[in-house]
């Protein structure tokens, strides 16, 4: 019983107690989904919003929830628990570096503009809040939050 529940709290399987008390995370909703309205508009997203409705409920829901299990769960997870992971770099964990490192090489696979490049950031983000919080759930909901504030940008802007 102890390794699942070890297991469950190194992939950030747990509910954050004060999460929506915390204005860190009330801030990075915010600012993120301004953010990511000024990104929308600058990158266009017609293709998207011809696309239907599968594609989108795909960007908004499944995206996060698979990537950051993969990114902040495990791959993050995983690092954090090592002595390298845990090293620290201008306030950020070593194992939330490479974590985002990764997840926009990701993005690269099979995008190549600006917009892949641009995820770098939310990934820090997203990975400070894992190590802050110790669960996927900000991750997650800023993440989706993110995603869905692109929408506006494509559609006002494109």
């Amino acid at each position: 019983m102890h390794e699942s529940t070890s297991l469950k709290q190194q992939l950030g399987l747990t509910l954050p107690e004060w999460l929506f008390a915390d204005w860190q995370f009330i801030l990075a909703v915010i600012t993120g989904c301004c953010l990511s309205v000024a990104v929308g508009a600058l990158a266009g997203g017609n293709a998207w919003l011809d696309a239907g409705w599968m594609p989108l409920v795909s960007l908004i829901l499944w995206a996060p929830v698979i990537e950051e299990l993969a990114f902040r769960g495990i791959v993050q997870g995983f690092l954090g628990e090592t002595a390298f992971g845990k090293r620290h770099l201008a306030g950020l964990s070593f194992a939330n570096l490479l974590a985002a490192l990764l997840f926009t090489a990701w993005h690269l696979v099979y995008r190549t503009d600006l917009l892949a490049w641009l995820v770098f950031v939310p990934a820090l983000v997203f990975g400070y809040f894992r190590e802050r919080h110790g669960s996927l759930l900000p991750c997650v909901i800023l993440h989706a939050a993110y995603n869905a504030a692109l929408f506006p940008g494509w559609y006002l802007f494109s």
